[in-house]
This record gives structure tokens, sequence and C-alpha cells, in this order.
């Protein structure tokens, strides 16, 4: 790792934030219950669409659940900004971790092919091309849930 992304993480663990993240009794506990309520969202509605697409079939009509896929993405945008202040406070060992890395890019697919699943479904009944894409939503989120819980067991 080079010396100047060593010297911008250890710089952000020194911020106030990352301090009062890492030491302080609120501080963790706020910005990891703000997360998983953020996961929760995002990550639920899009398995729920993705279920809704798996589970119906030919003749019926998708449940219009893209109505809540605004609230989805205030739970990415929950996640975005709890899962910064977590990751400021232990910048330099969270950098390190493959299971961090990887859950960022598991993360980055998921919601690239929920939103695809999304519009593609809004105007046409499912079919094996959006069934597929669903069962591949199932699967990548539930990697990055995974890949999020090793973090703390993997280095």
């Amino acid at each position: 790792m080079s010396e100047n992304i060593t010297n911008l993480l250890y710089l952000l663990e020194d911020s106030a934030l990352g301090n009062w993240v890492a030491t302080s009794l609120w501080g963790y506990p706020i910005f990891l219950t703000l997360h998983t309520i953020g996961m929760a969202t995002l990550v639920g509605l899009s398995l729920m669409y993705a279920a809704n697409v798996l589970l119906t079939s030919k003749n019926d009509a998708l449940v219009n659940l893209a109505v809540y896929w605004k609230l989805a993405l205030f739970g990415l945008i929950l996640n975005l900004v709890s899962g910064s202040a977590l990751f400021i406070s232990s910048a330099s060992s969270m950098w390190l971790s493959w299971p961090f890395r990887i859950k960022l890019i598991l993360i980055a697919l998921g919601l690239l092919l929920s939103i695809s699943l999304v519009k593609s479904c809004v105007s046409s009944s499912a079919h094996y091309r959006q069934r597929l894409k669903a069962l591949a939503v199932i699967v990548i989120w539930l990697l990055a849930l995974v890949a999020g819980r090793l973090i703390a067991y993997i280095e």
C-alpha cells in the first residue's frame, strides 16, 4: 500500500469523527444501528422484489413493489453515511480487509442488478431473463451480508 494512502487512512482515523465513533460510548453503536436499519431497508426491499419476480406465475401480474424503491434508496443513503462513519473509525484495518473489499464489490453488483430488475419489471410481467436476474439479486445480496459478517472474523 502506498505511503500516501496509508497517511490518508490514518488521517481519517485521527479525525474528530473517527475518534468519536471508535472511542465514545455512543458513537459506534449509533452508526452500527443506522447501518443495520439502512441495510435491512435496502436489502430487504431488494429481496422482496426479487422474490416477487421469482414467485409470480406467468399469468399473474407482478405486485407493484417498484413504488417502494425510493424507500430502498433511502436505505442506501443511510448505509453510505453510516458505513462511511464506521469505515473512518478503523480505516487502516478495514482497507486491508479482503472481506470488506469483497463486500463493497458485492454491494455494487447487488445495487446495479436490483435497479436493473426494477426497471425491467415495471412495465411487463416476469419472464425467464428477469427471473434469472432476480435469482442473481438474491444470491449477490446474501453473499454481501455474509461478507459483511466475515469482516469481524477474517483479517
